[in-house]
């Protein structure tokens, strides 16, 4: 079900750790795991190709899910892991959820089956399934499964799984979704000194990388939250994103620029209709806003420990 309209701070808080300590924490560690993999290669000039399993970047992409668990094991025990765990299965969203997960696929067929009316060139089918660090070997179930496990969960259970709520709790979904893509974006960095596809950019490609990023993010909260949290939901749509937009098949920049308008056109929209609801007072389009702080509550500083 929907996530609530706001969020009380006091009751969901628990631990001893408050929501920018954990995900200040969150971002050292994600960080940490993910580029202890990755520097090397990049500091030694090796490059990641797609559709070569060697070397490879993917270790580094379950650094945010690893980062999660760590810190909601040590703040929040059994029960806070069982809930993570939970949500990372949690496939009950309804039919137009689903649809909205699925989305980016669903638009790579349609503009594929434009591209074939107009007697444009197609991409193959080793095309869709060529991704970086990924041997061709594995076919495309096989690489689409990797994909959706490693990269999808990987990121999603850490960056939206456990520091979107964090920052919600405190900033409310839209302030707290331009701290998450810069934190995002910033992770993405030494991916553009290995990655093969990321270090054909011309530098003037980088800023629309970013707002591309910052399209995705917000498309990202409103999933995760109109899901009521559904870690799977935002798995399912990043990955397929990036195996419509950052495969071989999109490597020509036509169809990789097609599926960036896709994104950053649905956050734009989703924009508008968030700065109608603040305007007419309504119910926040991308999620809950935070409940306003009670006045000074002995009990309630305990329980945020200060």
């Amino acid at each position: 079900m929907p996530l609530p309209d706001r969020i009380d701070e006091d009751r969901t808080i628990r631990g001893h750790a408050s929501p920018g300590r954990r995900v200040l924490w969150f971002f050292v560690l994600s960080y940490a795991i993910s580029w202890a993999w990755v520097i090397p290669w990049a500091a030694t000039g090796h490059t990641v190709e797609q559709g070569v399993g060697w070397p490879t970047q993917l270790p580094s992409l379950v650094g945010p899910m690893l980062a999660a668990f760590v810190l909601t094991a040590s703040t929040e025990g059994r029960a806070g892991v069982g809930d993570l765990v939970r949500r990372m299965v949690r496939w009950q969203i309804g039919w137009r959820w689903w649809v909205a997960a699925v989305s980016p696929l669903l638009f790579f067929l349609v503009v594929l089956a434009v591209m074939a009316v107009a007697g444009l060139d197609v991409p193959a089918r080793d095309d869709v399934a060529s991704f970086s660090g990924i041997p061709l070997g594995l076919g495309l179930i096989g690489v689409w499964t990797v994909v959706f496990l490693v990269n999808g969960f990987g990121e999603e259970t850490g960056w939206r799984g456990y520091a979107l709520p964090q920052l919600q709790r405190r900033f409310g979904p839209l302030t707290a979704t331009l701290i998450l893509a810069a934190a995002w974006a910033g992770w993405h960095v030494p991916q553009f000194f290995y990655l093969r596809s990321y270090k054909d950019f011309p530098p003037a490609m980088v800023p629309v990388f970013v707002f591309g990023l910052l399209a995705g993010a917000v498309v990202l909260t409103w999933l995760y939250n109109g899901t009521g949290g559904s870690i799977l939901a935002v798995a399912v749509w990043h990955a397929l994103y990036n195996l419509t937009g950052a495969t071989r098949a999109a490597g020509s920049g036509a169809l990789s620029a097609v599926m960036w308008t896709f994104v950053v056109v649905t956050a734009l929209a989703l924009l508008v209709l968030e700065w109608r609801a603040s305007r007419a007072g309504g119910r926040s389009v991308l999620g809950p806003r935070p409940a306003r702080r009670r006045a000074a509550d002995p009990a309630a500083s305990t329980v945020r420990g200060g």
